[in-house]
């Protein structure tokens, strides 16, 4: 396929599993900055499905020789095969980007195109962990959907529909998407969502995700909030089997221990993973742009630390104006 041909640079292949029984396959789309969760991600699957045999595509812009080393040091730690495929992001560039939603979240169309001999794929964002045994996420059926997916928050649901235009439906976060890859390269679902957003796009304030939920709906199998759990006070923790650290702080910024929704139960959970990884001595993460210099120093003003709070303020009025 031509626009395979064009868009992917070059395919690292890091097979270390040592079974040649039936695969799940799990995806994902980072840039070097998420390498670290996206391994802590594979990491949570891993340590709690041991009996399982994965492999894990990873749509990749940008990694460092060190990230790629890790995650091949990463597939051999847990007898895994793990593939990279490095983007060349020409075909994407024009589509519109955010701060937080960098060109890697258009990644996620691109994977069930390269992996047209796959039955279904469980696309995973990168900051997302699994808490548990997921076989009953693994064996959902999507009943002729061409995707499973959660219902977004309450209020994203009234207004995002509102801003589409979308009439009974509920809105879902593309986080987690359960993929019937023959339905949705029939469906062309890859050229659909790339030809809206490009013809609109102020209307897509939330970019891949807004796109999805248009060209989409009315082929959603919707699925319980414990398979992305977005808001730990909407499930019973104890049930939660995927959870999706969709906030910011993210739990490998400075700012995520000293902020609102850090607490008894997500506080450590990110890193008890990360810890089994070979980042594991990585430092916690300092701002890096204008929108998490503000966000860590809302943090420091809710810890009371107000002398430093306002030191970062003002460092992010610097930096925003």
């Amino acid at each position: 396929m031509n626009i395979l041909f064009n868009l992917i640079n070059q395919k690292l292949y890091y097979n270390f599993s040592k079974q040649n029984n039936t695969f799940i396959n799990i995806g994902y789309g980072i840039d070097n900055n998420y390498a670290r969760c996206c391994a802590t991600s594979i990491t949570s699957f891993c340590l709690n499905n041991p009996t399982k045999n994965f492999n894990f595509h990873i749509m990749a812009k940008d990694l460092s020789t060190t990230n790629k080393k890790q995650f091949e040091q990463l597939a051999q730690l847990y007898s895994i095969n793990i593939y990279i495929y490095e983007i060349n992001i020409d075909t994407l560039a024009k589509l519109p980007t955010q701060t937080h939603l960098p060109i890697a979240t258009y990644f996620r169309f691109i994977l069930p195109l390269i992996l047209d001999n796959v039955d279904k794929l469980f696309y995973i964002d990168a900051d997302i962990i699994c808490l548990q045994n997921a076989d009953d996420f693994f064996n959902i059926n999507l009943n002729d959907n061409i995707i499973g997916a959660v219902p977004d928050l309450p209020w994203m649901n009234a207004k995002r529909n509102k801003a589409l235009n979308l009439r009974n439906h509920i809105y879902f976060n593309a986080g987690m998407l359960i993929i019937n890859i023959a339905k949705w390269n029939n469906f062309n679902t890859f050229a659909k969502v790339l030809q809206a957003i490009q013809n609109e796009p102020q209307k897509f304030r939330y970019l891949d995700q807004d796109a999805l939920n248009l060209i989409l709906t009315n082929h959603i199998q919707y699925l319980d909030t414990k398979f992305n759990c977005i808001d730990i006070n909407s499930t019973e923790q104890k049930n939660i089997i995927l959870l999706h650290f969709a906030a910011h702080p993210k739990p490998w910024n400075i700012a995520f221990s000293i902020s609102k929704i850090c607490n008894e139960f997500n506080k450590n959970l990110y890193q008890y993973y990360e810890n089994k990884t070979p980042w594991k001595n990585l430092p916690l993460e300092q701002p890096k742009n204008y929108k998490e210099m503000k966000i860590y120093a809302k943090a420091l003003k809710y810890n009371k630390q107000y002398i430093k709070s306002l030191y970062w303020t003002l460092k992010y009025f610097l930096n925003k104006f």
